[in-house]
């Protein structure tokens, strides 16, 4: 059997089992609903003017250019960082499978690289398919003619990152007078870029009337089409052309160049190929490795980033607070969100205070107060999705809190508490920064309530968070099979379904869950109101929040009770 006739053989037969392995999940209840439900939530979304004619002739010159140029900074983006980022190695990874029964095969370097440059392609086509479903059918008149474009563009910047790589390996090879050329290229290329977009703004300054209608649009437009510009973006152009095409005429005639590109970072690839088996055997063993650590974190209880010691544990005391410290130490993924928020906040007031300009600074308060109300709001929604740092990360290793000299109480209020003290913390910063620059105070009708309002969300968003988790950490005590442990990564349509299922569960829940505190605010704040006026609200809210703190207290005890009952062999037995 031929090296082509096996790859073939190999590719099909992956497929296939992955289809079959697929369909056999179905026979379990719940990844057939799931399944049903991503379906119809994936058809709802694209399903229905995917590839209908016309889907993007809707679009309006504005967002049309946005979009080319959005494109075409992103090419630019890539081909850059080709030759800036990345090791200098050749940029072949090979599985260890791939490295054991290739390798020593009786096959050529050349049939090995056509083999990974195949592989290459097919995924590009597949981004290209992916692109097309959620950008193309809106920003394109023709998706097919999108995808078609799409495609060749990615296959060819792929082609020149894997040139790059070899370029790079073998100027590497070559010593510092190797990396000094390359750094003196890419600086003189850099350079030449800044300084022609320099003489270019200098040419088409800023308008004076940008506040009038399409000033700005217009002024984008003359500075896109100059001379100079065009010039820096002609790259990305060329490869973004077919894929914006607005009928069948115009991509035909840019098809011609897209083609040459293709065919000639091909060549490019074959003329300077440098051997690629050490590195690629190095970086095989390295992903294997580091696959093995997962797995090891993974059966010791989760994949986790430890961070700094919250506070010192003390040898006496209560013995759930090791939980709590446990798991704060446990930094999780919104963390770095939130400190790059905080950090735009303060970054635009020390803009404005640096240029001293009161007027930006009454512009960046009324942005900022608002914006921050709207994050404290949004992390009360989003946040117990997010922040996992309880019963979600210890999924994997339940059998072991349940055999803690605790009580089941004692097990799920401390892993509630480590999430909760996150969550409320950063709702807390948000509104602080609120609190301090205002919302809506340039309103007459609005700025008499913006510090009663913020000061009652004080209280009642990190209530509502805490309600949240608790509802997030009862479907992992009562339908532990699914909930996916924070390590695994799920996948599929029937993974989609599953997370859409437990979001609406989620909210329908913590819903519910609303109503009584919002029956005794209303019964307290009501009647408070027409003795203290819009400072009621504050008190309303604290009224809010410990109606909340009673309904999770009480909720902690029923999961308590369960999850002493809760036999995760059995689960895993029946999922089996």
């Amino acid at each position: 059997m031929s090296f082509s006739r096996a790859v073939a053989f190999l590719w099909v037969r992956t497929w296939r089992n992955r289809l079959v392995r697929q369909v056999q999940r179905l026979k379990r209840p719940r990844y057939l609903l799931g399944a049903l439900v991503g379906a119809a939530y994936l058809y709802s979304l694209v399903g229905r003017s995917v590839f209908v004619q016309g889907t993007g002739r809707g679009v309006s010159p504005n967002a049309r250019m946005f979009a080319e140029f959005s494109l075409e900074v992103s090419v630019l983006g890539t081909l850059v960082t080709a030759w800036v980022l990345g090791a200098d190695r050749p940029a072949l990874s090979f599985t260890q499978t791939e490295v054991q029964y290739f390798f020593p095969a009786p096959v050529t370097r050349k049939a090995l690289l056509h083999y990974k440059l195949l592989r290459g392609l097919l995924s590009a086509a597949l981004a290209a398919l992916a692109a097309t479903v959620f950008v193309g059918r809106f920003t394109s008149p023709h998706p097919e003619l999108f995808f078609l474009g799409a495609a060749l563009a990615m296959g060819t910047l792929y082609l020149h990152g894997t040139a790059a790589s070899f370029v790079r390996a073998w100027l590497v090879s070559r010593g510092r007078w190797g990396s000094a050329v390359r750094w003196t290229v890419v600086g003189l290329v850099l350079v030449a870029v800044m300084g022609t977009l320099v003489t270019t703004l200098e040419a088409h300054p800023w308008p004076a009337n940008a506040g009038a209608p399409y000033a700005v649009r217009e002024w984008l437009r003359d500075v896109l089409n100059a001379p100079g510009t065009r010039a820096v973006l002609w790259p990305g152009r060329a490869l973004v052309a077919p894929s914006m095409a607005r009928s069948t005429q115009d991509f035909l005639r840019y098809l011609p160049a897209s083609l040459a590109l293709l065919a000639a970072h091909y060549a490019w690839v074959m003329a300077v190929e440098t051997p690629f088996e050490d590195s690629a055997v190095a970086g095989a063993d390295a992903r294997t490795r580091e696959q093995a650590r997962r797995g090891n974190r993974s059966a010791r209880g989760g994949n986790i980033r430890v961070g700094r010691v919250p506070f010192m544990l003390k040898a006496r005391g209560r013995p759930e607070v090791a939980l709590v410290w446990k798991n704060l130490i446990a930094r999780k993924r919104l963390g770095g969100g939130l400190v790059m928020l905080l950090g735009f906040v303060l970054i635009g007031a020390l803009v404005a205070l640096v240029l001293n300009d009161t007027r930006m600074f009454s512009n960046t308060r009324e942005l900022l107060g608002p914006m921050s109300l709207m994050v404290a709001v949004a992390m009360a929604v989003i946040g117990p999705s997010a922040f996992r740092t309880d019963l979600r990360m210890d999924l994997p290793k339940l059998e072991l809190l349940r055999a803690l000299p605790l009580t089941g109480r004692q097990v799920v209020g401390a892993e509630l508490a480590a999430s909760a003290l996150t969550l409320g913390a950063a709702q807390w910063v948000m509104l602080l920064v609120a609190l301090v620059l205002g919302v809506g105070m340039d309103d007459e009708t609005l700025a008499p309530w913006s510090t009663p309002v913020v000061l009652g969300l004080l209280s009642v968003l990190p209530a509502l968070g805490l309600a949240g988790l608790l509802v997030q950490n009862a479907a992992v005590v009562l339908l532990p099979a699914w909930i996916p442990a924070d390590s695994e990564r799920a996948r599929g349509v029937e993974a989609l379904g599953q997370r859409l299922l437990t979001l609406v569960g989620t909210l329908v829940v913590t819903f519910l869950g609303l109503l009584p505190a919002a029956v005794v605010a209303l019964l307290v704040g009501y009647p408070l109101f027409t003795v203290v006026g819009r400072w009621a609200v504050p008190l309303a809210g604290l009224v809010a929040a410990g109606a909340l703190f009673a309904e999770v207290a009480l909720g902690v005890a029923v999961l308590g009770r369960a999850f002493e009952r809760l036999d995760v062999s059995e689960e895993q037995s029946n999922e089996g």
